[in-house]
């Protein structure tokens, strides 16, 4: 028996040369175990060949997503660990309140640089966030 789910609708990505930023938007309403798997490789590739074209900040933008389970909280520390080895900044922004709760049970947002909106996160870099 074959398990189905839904495919990932994948990312959007933004780039901002002038402050080497990269906005990554998740077309996915839920980060989920059907889904993560193809985002993952997705997710690192696009952050991989961003670092090596020069930008060094990157937004997550998690606006569309409503759920989020352990397989996609796994993801967002994934692209967390592959700014940090690179020495670039991940930011998250647009996160609805109870993902961010699980971030809190978690222990994980301590870790995370979190941001009400895109505006928010994108003046903090303007500001000197490295």
């Amino acid at each position: 028996m074959e398990i189905v789910g839904k495919k990932s609708q994948g990312l959007s990505v933004t780039t901002l040369s002038e402050d080497k930023t990269v906005i990554i938007s998740f077309n996915d309403r839920s980060l989920n175990f059907y889904v993560t798997d193809s985002l993952k490789e997705s997710l690192k590739e696009t952050i991989q060949s961003k670092i090596d074209a020069g930008f060094q900040h990157f937004i997550l933008n998690l606006d569309n997503v409503k759920i989020i389970d352990s397989c996609g909280v796994g993801l967002i520390i994934v692209a967390n660990n592959v700014t940090t080895s690179k020495s670039c900044k991940l930011y998250l922004s647009n996160i609805k309140p109870f993902i961010v709760k699980i971030f809190e049970i978690m222990r994980i947002s301590k870790h995370l640089a979190i941001f009400d909106n895109e505006d928010c996160a994108l003046s903090a870099i303007k500001n000197g966030a490295k």
